[in-house]
């Protein structure tokens, strides 16, 4: 995932089906291997930028979760790339726990649209 079609998606630069066509080729696998217990997943980030996640862009990927335009899948690979990259950095502390909650299905429960409701009224 190239961190400049994450930023243009978020900035509404890029439209969420110009960024899933770009991003499945770093999806298909993680999707897959998501349901193999155990199983070691790669997160492929081109870092050819850097970004700040803050109360927007949470509130834009709730959003765009919601409409159904990122699944469940594409929004946890977003947030481990996230967490995992040196050029995305959180505006605080806040904004890095709901990222949290995106990912590990297992360790936080499946990540529900009432609850991208719910985030979203408490960053507006």
């Amino acid at each position: 995932m190239k961190l400049s079609s994450l930023s243009n998606l978020l900035k509404e630069e890029l439209s969420p089906k110009d960024f899933l066509s770009e991003f499945s080729k770093y999806h298909e696998d993680y999707e897959a291997l998501t349901k193999v217990v155990g199983s070691s997943i790669d997160i492929i980030v081109i870092e050819d930028r850097k970004l700040q996640i803050g109360n927007y862009e949470i509130t834009k990927l709730c959003t765009l979760f919601i409409e159904d335009k990122l699944s469940n899948s594409e929004l946890s690979y977003i947030a481990d790339a996230a967490q995992l990259c040196e050029s995305i950095s959180f505006s605080d502390e806040c904004i890095e726990d709901v990222v949290a909650e995106f990912t590990d299905p297992e360790i936080n429960g499946v990540f529900s649209k009432s609850r991208a409701q719910e985030i979203i009224s408490n960053f507006t």
